[in-house]
């Protein structure tokens, strides 16, 4: 198999052209998922009842299941639901892809806010409890103290699962094309239906997924660095 230059301008241009798709599914689910996932691991730390063990089984369960199952699921249960919602009322109106990327986010964001909490647990087992208490001490509510103290501690702690987390979301947003959403991968392999030569393709979207990844992990370094004044300096 000869390659072609040609071939692979076209699939890099037709990639870059659907970047922004890939970008925005990664902003959303990290942003969502990092809220998430401090939230539910902050009510796993401070044992709420209830919540606590409903999110611990959650989790362990949830975890289990691969991105790809969850979108073909749940892609297949809102066809149905919605297949019987509209011959019920009689609607014609036909799934698009505002529907399809919707299912991609709550996919894409369950798994990875359990893999986020886990982070963010650690990240506040790794915080003496004086802090806490220090914080409540001078009149700082349980947000402020989180805010102003915890955090600042937590970052430099979580900050490399965080990076590795975020690579892992870059390279799960190619899953979404399985129901039919256009990103990254799937522009790079559609010139390629025309020639029949898919390498240029694949080596075009592995590409544009390593630039993206170069650039992710150096504004991870940054956030690193930028944490590490909140160490502690030995004595």
């Amino acid at each position: 198999m000869e390659f072609n230059y040609s071939y692979f301008v076209t699939s890099f241009k037709q990639a870059l052209l659907y970047t922004p798709v890939t970008l925005k599914i990664l902003f959303v689910t990290f942003t969502v998922s990092f809220v998430l996932g401090i939230l539910i691991g902050a009510i796993r730390f401070y044992k709420v009842p209830f919540l606590s063990k409903f999110f611990s089984a959650f989790v362990t369960v949830y975890m289990g299941i691969p991105i790809m199952v969850a979108l073909v699921l749940y892609n297949l249960v809102f066809l149905t639901c919605y297949t019987d919602f509209a011959n019920f009322f009689h609607i014609s109106k036909k799934i698009n892809e505002i529907d399809q990327i919707v299912i991609a986010y709550v996919a894409l964001i369950a798994s990875n806010t359990c893999s986020m909490s886990e982070i963010t647990r650690g990240g506040f087992r790794s915080v003496d409890k004086v802090q806490f208490e220090a914080g409540y001490t001078i009149g700082l509510t349980k947000f402020q103290t989180f805010r102003r103290i915890i955090f600042p501690q937590m970052l430099p702690v979580i900050s490399p699962g965080l990076l590795n987390l975020l690579i892992g979301m870059l390279k799960s947003t190619n899953l979404v094309s399985t129901i039919g959403i256009m990103e990254i991968m799937v522009a790079s392999l559609y010139p390629c239906q025309e020639t029949y030569s898919y390498l240029e393709g694949y080596l075009a979207a592995a590409l544009m997924y390593w630039i993206i990844g170069i650039a992710i992990e150096n504004l991870g370094h940054l956030v690193e660095h930028y944490s590490d004044k909140y160490r502690k300096k030995p004595i």
